[in-house]
């Protein structure tokens, strides 16, 4: 059966971000990332649903002197402007929206509803959606519990990790922790749809790992000189990453590594070219005088008298009144056949 996905954007409000009640660090450009996830990859999903605090009187969730882990300062109150979806989602082709913690604290998107009074999970049924994604802030609390209630709920449920920002570094590890344990699969948002392209970050990454590697020195491999690679093992004199005999080699063939060929004593094994019998020394070894191959070039250039082959088992017709001496006229060749013009 076909996957029918919907995307879960958790609480993008600009109370959530720089300047608001409970503003996160980071909540501003992670908004600015989903819309251009969603920008993007809005057709790959059935379904884009947002959740939203929208605190009326939400009891002992609000205090004037909150720890926050159970208490909070005011945030997220409905009708005013810190409570809206942030400008940037506000904008995307959304399906539908809904608000939670009226009257009670709700971190979790599930414990919301739409417009009409639909709990969120009843929703998802109802567009008969079989996975989720979940993105928004903040990772460390209500992105996770949504995450952990889509799961409980029986949906296949990944975060993209790169859509999503925590309040603290160290309440983030623990809440990837928690999700990784239940089974929510935690991957970013260029892996969630199959072959993708790395973003600019992941090529620098790459660039940074190539160069500090090239950067190695032998200690640092743990390895034996013939392992390792350096500057005046490639003869790279201009610094540019490249062999100065490549440089200098039309075909890229050159052979750019200082070595020896191994010798018995090392346990190396040289294979000799073949020595055929017509062209070799009395004693088997390879000939290399000049004497010798002028011997060999005679023998092969000698003379040959073509009465000695026998053409018989050749279907070849020699008329015997050609004469093939070195002295041969007009007289021995019949040109009667040939219609030729003079000044042709």
């Amino acid at each position: 059966m076909e996957t029918q996905r919907a995307l879960i954007i958790v609480d993008v409000q600009p109370t959530f971000c720089e300047g608001g009640a409970l503003g996160v660090d980071g909540g501003n450009a992670v908004a600015e990332r989903i819309a251009d996830f969603v920008t993007e990859h809005a057709d790959d999903y059935s379904y884009i649903v947002t959740t939203q605090d929208w605190h009326v009187n939400p009891g002992k969730h609000f205090a004037e002197e909150p720890d926050f882990v159970d208490t909070w300062p005011p945030h997220g109150v409905a009708g005013t402007a810190e409570a809206e979806l942030h400008e940037a989602i506000a904008a995307l082709p959304l399906d539908e929206s809904v608000k939670k913690g009226e009257y009670q604290a709700a971190y979790s998107g599930f414990e919301g509803t739409s417009v009409d009074g639909e709990p969120l999970e009843v929703l998802l049924r109802e567009q008969e959606i079989t996975a989720v994604d979940v993105v928004g802030i903040a990772e460390s609390h209500c992105v996770k519990a949504t995450a952990l209630d889509s799961l409980k709920a029986g949906f296949p449920t990944r975060v993209l990790s790169d859509l999503t920002v925590p309040v603290t570094e160290e309440l983030g590890i623990l809440a990837r922790q928690e999700m990784d344990e239940a089974g929510v699969e935690q991957i970013r948002s260029t892996q969630a749809f199959g072959f993708y392209d790395d973003d600019e970050d992941e090529i620098s990454r790459i660039a940074d790992e190539w160069v500090e590697a090239h950067a190695r020195t032998e200690a640092d491999w743990d390895s034996t000189p013939s392992d390792s690679w350096d500057d005046d093992t490639w003869n790279d004199t201009d610094g540019d990453g490249i062999p100065d005999d490549l440089e200098d080699d039309e075909y890229g063939a050159a052979d750019y590594r200082d070595f020896e060929l191994p010798d018995e004593s090392d346990g190396g094994v040289i294979r000799t070219a073949p020595v055929y019998d017509d062209f070799q020394d009395e004693d088997g070894s390879e000939f290399n005088d000049s004497d010798r191959f002028d011997e060999i070039t005679a023998k092969l250039t000698s003379d040959v008298d073509i009465d000695d082959l026998d053409l018989d088992e050749f279907d070849i017709d020699i008329d015997e009144d050609i004469d093939f001496s070195d002295e041969v006229d007009e007289a021995d060749f019949d040109f009667s056949d040939i219609d030729f013009k003079p000044g042709q």
